[in-house]
């Protein structure tokens, strides 16, 4: 099946699946727009784990992803929506790719 990098992700989570999607899709972006999509994506993978991060009182929540992880996660979002900011979408997705 081939990507459509005009296809914006639904981010709901951490999973690997959604990393994997978002990955694929900073591969095969080149326009513009399909950059503006990625760094949302990207807002909204730094924004979850900032809200776990908020939430870790509850522990249940922290059980399902360790405080350091969440962190790391945040962190190489960060990073990444830089790299596509600069039109490195590749160079992001390499980043991301190290989280699974």
């Amino acid at each position: 099946m081939e990507l459509n990098p005009a296809h914006i992700v639904i981010v709901t989570d951490l999973s690997a699946e959604t990393l994997r999607s978002i990955i694929a899709h900073l591969e095969v972006s080149t326009d513009f727009e399909h950059l503006v999509y990625r760094e949302s994506e990207l807002d909204a993978i730094w924004s979850i784990a900032g809200f776990l991060l908020n939430r870790e009182s509850d522990s249940t929540r922290r059980d399902k992803v360790p405080h350091d992880k969440v962190l790391h996660i945040r962190s190489v979002a960060h990073r990444a929506h830089d790299l596509v900011a600069a039109r490195l979408p590749r160079d992001a997705a390499a980043l991301l790719r190290e989280l699974l």
